[in-house]
């Protein structure tokens, strides 16, 4: 059964409209409908018939499926965000610096929805203040999250996804935690990072220095392994129990 969400369609439509780098209007003259109607379809505060909504699929050459995703009563994971604050601080290392990013999470009753700040330059005006601004979705059950996002600002890519994958702590109280993401570099070729997660902002990156790079250690693993896995018993130095 597809679920019928019309706020979650007016998302959906807008992450694939932007991906696909069309404005409102240029969407708008595919289908035949003014820039104002594409808006309230984003919006949430009208629905297409069905007709337009193939339409609309056939000028962002995506399914029905992908406006409005099918309902899987089976899931088992706990879609909840496991961090307890809708404001997160992430910080990775890349070409000798030490970068900051700031994700926002807004919580309803069917989905968790995130908005990435990539490469900020000033925390207090972090929306301004960006390289990259990403939206999309979190997913977590006990032990595991992922965040999957959409570049919704980049002229130099048709479609950048990326994703971040988070070990969740044997701990009802974290602060700190690790992360990977699997991205795109500057000349859109594919690459993976390793950083840290916070609730807070960190001023003293020297503590975390040792975490945000590749040590030899981890270098001889993933040859052993031929994969890079992130392990729950690196957690243990991030626990902070209240």
């Amino acid at each position: 059964m597809y679920n019928i969400d019309i706020n979650k369609f007016g998302l959906n439509l807008k992450l694939y409209r932007i991906s696909r780098k069309l404005t409102l209007e240029s969407l708008g003259e595919k289908i035949h409908k003014t820039k104002a109607t594409i808006s309230k379809y984003e919006k949430g505060e009208i629905i297409p018939d069905i007709i337009t909504i193939l339409e609309i699929c056939n000028a962002l050459e995506i399914s029905v499926s992908q406006l409005f995703p099918k309902n899987n009563n089976s899931k088992k994971f706990i879609n909840k965000n496991p961090f307890k604050t809708n404001l997160l601080y992430m910080y990775y290392y890349t070409e000798d610096r030490f970068i900051t990013s700031i994700l926002e999470i807004f919580e309803d009753n069917t989905e968790i929805r995130v908005k990435y700040f990539n490469g900020v330059k000033d925390i207090l005006k972090y929306a301004d203040k960006s390289s990259y601004t990403y939206e999309g979705i979190l997913e977590s059950d006990k032990t595991v999250g992922y965040i999957n996002l959409i570049n919704v600002d980049s002229q130099n890519t048709q479609l950048e996804k990326i994703q971040i994958s988070f070990n969740i702590p044997w701990s009802n109280n974290f602060e700190i935690t690790n992360f990977y993401i699997l991205g795109l570099t500057p000349n859109s070729i594919p690459i993976v990072k390793k950083g840290i997660i916070s609730t807070s902002h960190l001023n003293n990156f020297d503590n975390f220095k040792n975490d945000l790079k590749l040590s030899k250690d981890e270098l001889i693993k993933i040859q052993h392994d031929n994969g890079w896995i992130l392990e729950n018993k690196n957690y243990a130095h991030f626990f902070y129990d209240k």
